[in-house]
């Protein structure tokens, strides 16, 4: 509670990232509610027949399908906004409040990529079906979307610039005057950052892609529960080994970073293959967003192996040395429990 009532900035930006949420949670629930309709509506049931259902490509079926299945990935992608505004508060890191100024400005683009997507699906059944009906009142579902992100982002920017000073402060005040010592200290809260996000990432695409998954299966008469089960084993290793990285950080020890390292080869690779499936959404559906939620992964998992290396090549460099002689300790910085202590040091090194 100290670090969110630190400042008049900690305090207006926990409370914007608060009403950010739910306000955009309501109006993207708002969206996939009209995306299920539009689906019923074409498509009621397995025994009933819709005039829809004589003229319509199959893909604009799935279309529908899609976009609902983005709605749920945004709602999650909001959710963990919240926590990350918190995180980065609490735990002052000046790299999250950076990532969150850029995000917030990009959920407004994203914004106006997902009208132009349920444009595209709207357009597509009116053109095989043009005695159907449907106003998918774009001017009351995305375009309030919009605009809402777009201000709150412009409020989130500058109260960011403003705790990106104040926290720097802080990192000097916690580091001191050694360049170097800062350098190494940034290099390694950089790469906690990307840890978060890759396990992210990697849940939200999986949300994005279970449609596919579930028609390309279903239509060859094949059962997907194996690649379900595969799925599940693949993301519980990705957690395990960032696991092995946070403690490997912390505590500087090579061999656990050579491991993460070793295993993170693995992730790019099925990185890439996300790359192929967003490409080929995109060519088939016209759904864009899932290719630039597959090319952000790839490009994140390098990021995270380059971040990996240089963090490693940093150990015995002094860092850890200086941080236990004032007696900060990084496993305890990235717990949320122990918040007030980490805001201590600063005072206690002068």
């Amino acid at each position: 509670w100290d670090r969110l009532t630190e400042s008049k900035s900690t305090t207006l930006f926990a409370l914007i990232s608060t009403v950010q949420t739910i306000a955009l949670v309501i109006l993207q629930a708002k969206i996939f509610a009209r995306n299920i309709d539009g689906w019923f509506n074409l498509h009621p049931g397995p025994d009933e027949y819709t005039e829809a259902e004589v003229c319509l490509n199959p893909g604009s079926f799935k279309a529908f399908v899609l976009l609902a299945f983005e709605n749920i990935m945004f709602i999650c992608f909001y959710v963990f906004q919240l926590y990350f505004s918190y995180n980065a508060i609490l735990h002052q890191n000046t790299m999250q409040i950076f990532t969150i100024a850029i995000s917030n400005f990009c959920y407004a683009v994203l914004g106006v990529v997902q009208l132009l997507e349920a444009q595209e699906t709207s357009n597509r059944v009116l053109n095989e079906c043009p005695t159907i009906v449907m106003d998918p009142e774009f001017m009351v579902h995305e375009v309030p979307h919009i605009i809402l992100i777009t201000i709150l982002a412009c409020i989130t920017g500058y109260l960011s610039f403003k705790l990106y000073k104040q926290f720097g402060w802080n990192i000097y005040q916690r580091i001191g005057t050694d360049v170097k010592l800062q350098s190494i200290y940034k290099a390694r809260l950089i790469f906690v950052m990307l840890l978060k996000l890759d396990l992210l990432m990697m849940l939200l695409f999986s949300i994005l892609i279970i449609p596919y998954y579930m028609v390309e299966f279903t239509s060859s008469g094949a059962s997907y529960k194996g690649i379900v089960y595969m799925g599940i084993t693949f993301f519980a290793l990705v957690f395990l080994f960032e696991s092995v990285a946070f403690k490997s950080i912390a505590k500087e020890h090579k061999a656990g970073m050579i491991a993460f390292l070793s295993f993170w080869i693995l992730v790019m690779i099925t990185y890439v293959w996300f790359c192929y499936i967003g490409i080929s959404l995109v060519s088939i559906y016209k759904w864009y967003i899932g290719s630039i939620f597959g090319v952000t992964c790839l490009l994140m998992g390098v990021l995270t192996f380059v971040i990996g290396i240089v963090v490693m090549r940093n150990f015995g460099k002094g860092l850890k040395e200086h941080l236990d002689k004032i007696g900060f300790h990084e496993e305890e910085a990235f717990d949320n429990s122990n918040d007030k202590r980490d805001m201590e040091v600063g005072s206690r090194r002068n």
